[in-house]
């Protein structure tokens, strides 16, 4: 039995796959299974990845039909047969040493999670090519331990409290993090699909946090997370708006079984302010690149500032406790600057 299984949900990555291949063999934790879930790709793939799993014992590969990373990666968690849990998306890759530094964290700690950083490589969708931002969320190794502290954990994956710098206060992706098998396997704690909701590694997240008994965050960032023109979460989906909507209602459900809506509400309201604040960015930044004209981009913009929640979210959240930058756009949708919106997008993304 590996110590550590690691899954890569591989769809159309002839481009990165060996990359992202090459950054797992050669991680200083040698026991380690790697788990390939092939989702009917229709580029050279699949091929590599055969090729790959033949010139290393440790990597398995699986071939599914396409119905998207949170599904190919539960077929993944069926067969892995690791005591640890680790993720990568195939169009990415991590530094050498970070399997056995979680790893070895978990085991001295004692911990279900460990959660580390990540290296943004040409940082977000605004940023200039070549640029690289380091992330971390913790100072020194931080425990999370008994039901306050673990609630807080999973209001802190979705969201921030109005005073912290950034919008999700411990980030909500699973690939920079180490879960125990035991734990998914037990709960039978899934992924949803992403055609059907946004962020369902989020909800993964709240999920497994529900079930464990510690958890332990450490300053390091190891995960290259690498901008390009396919990343689910750059490249513009018409639905996405409509899946956020989902997507929230999912955490408050969830939230509402052991959290009073008072306690997460700030959070969940920061996310949402935050997640109108990308949406409306993605919106413009498409009609520019597609010659979309103001006229047709206007709707877009209303559908998002006008909704019902986002009218009480900007109504009742404290925005003037924002960053700089953060409380500008807030403003500019909460009075619906449409015209604003678009010279702030453009300034950002030049």
């Amino acid at each position: 039995m590996p110590v550590v299984s690691i899954i890569v949900p591989v769809y159309n990555a002839e481009k990165y796959i060996e990359r992202c291949i090459n950054s797992l063999r050669c991680q200083t934790l040698s026991d380690i299974e790697i788990i390939l879930v092939d989702d009917s790709s229709t580029d050279s793939s699949l091929d590599m990845c055969k090729k790959m799993a033949e010139a290393d014992s440790r990597i398995k590969v699986i071939h599914k039909e396409n119905e998207g990373a949170g599904l190919a990666r539960n077929a993944a968690l069926s067969i892995a047969s690791g005591k640890y849990i680790g993720f990568l998306d195939s169009d990415d890759y991590v530094e050498k040493d970070m399997f056995e530094t979680l790893y070895n964290k978990a085991k001295e700690y004692s911990s279900d999670l460990v959660m580390s950083g990540v290296r943004f490589v040409d940082g977000n969708m605004f940023s200039e090519e070549g640029e690289c931002v380091k992330k971390s969320y913790f100072d020194s190794d931080t425990h999370f331990e008994g039901e306050e502290d673990l609630k807080k954990l999973r209001m802190g994956i979705v969201g921030a409290t109005p005073d912290d710098k950034d919008d999700s206060k411990y980030g909500m992706s699973i690939w920079k993090n180490l879960f125990r098998a035991e734990i998914i396997r037990d709960n039978k704690i899934t992924f949803n699909s992403e055609r059907e909701m946004l962020s369902e590694d989020a909800l993964f997240m709240v999920d497994y946090i529900s079930c464990i008994k510690k958890a332990t965050g450490i300053n390091e960032a190891f995960y290259n997370y690498c901008r390009n023109d396919s990343s689910i979460s750059k490249s513009y989906k018409k639905d996405r708006f409509e899946k956020s909507l989902v997507f929230v209602s999912e955490v408050e459900k969830r939230f509402g079984k052991d959290i009073s809506k008072e306690e997460y509400q700030i959070y969940t309201d920061r996310f949402w302010q935050a997640m109108c604040r990308v949406l409306c960015s993605q919106e413009i930044m498409y009609a520019r690149d597609k010659g979309i004209s103001y006229k047709e981009l206007k709707p877009r913009l209303k559908a998002i500032c006008t909704h019902k929640l986002s009218v009480r979210v900007f109504n009742d959240y404290p925005i003037g406790t924002l960053p700089l930058k953060q409380r500008i756009f807030a403003y500019c949708m909460k009075k619906r600057l449409y015209p604003l919106l678009k010279v702030l997008v453009g300034l950002r993304s030049k």
